[in-house]
């Protein structure tokens, strides 16, 4: 099965966005606003807990060209949406052996993480309320851990 536009934009809310498969599936055209200083999407998370995440202008015109009347980006028969099962599976069809909607959380927690150092603001853009939990998605690059080691075995700032 080859991907459409609609499991495009639903790898991309995972992968670029972070957000979680019930939250592709709930995510409305009316989420999206300006705020100023850019484009940012609200999230409506578990629990029914809210945050704003900043996103490109090109994520942010992609959605307004995917859906420009508004309502749900993905209807469906679950309260208007798709079940995020369904959206779950839907993409987990066209992922790589050992990917999932949810690998793509991960993978953009890693990234975000890689390009900033700062797991506070990873952990505001997962919306996870501990940081504990946060770590666990970033994974740290084989060359960060070089790196490191390098640093920490240079003999020549040894004060022995």
């Amino acid at each position: 099965m080859a991907a459409g536009p609609r499991e495009r934009m639903m790898a991309q809310l995972a992968g670029n966005v972070g957000m979680r498969r019930s939250e592709v599936a709930r995510c409305r055209r009316e989420d999206l606003i300006h705020d100023g200083v850019g484009w940012s999407l609200i999230v409506h998370g578990k629990g029914d807990k809210q945050r704003m995440v900043p996103i490109t202008d090109k994520l942010a015109t992609e959605i307004m060209e995917f859906c420009p009347r508004g309502g749900y980006l993905f209807p469906g028969n679950e309260d208007g949406h798709l079940s995020a099962h369904y959206v779950g599976k839907l993409i987990g069809e066209l992922m790589p052996p050992g990917w999932s909607m949810h690998k793509l959380r991960h993978r953009f927690a890693t990234r975000g993480f890689a390009a900033t150092g700062d797991l506070l603001a990873v952990r505001d853009a997962l919306g996870h309320t501990s940081v504990a939990t946060t770590q666990i998605y970033t994974a740290v690059s084989s060359d960060k851990v070089r790196l490191m080691q390098a640093a920490a075995s240079d003999t020549s700032t040894l004060m022995v």
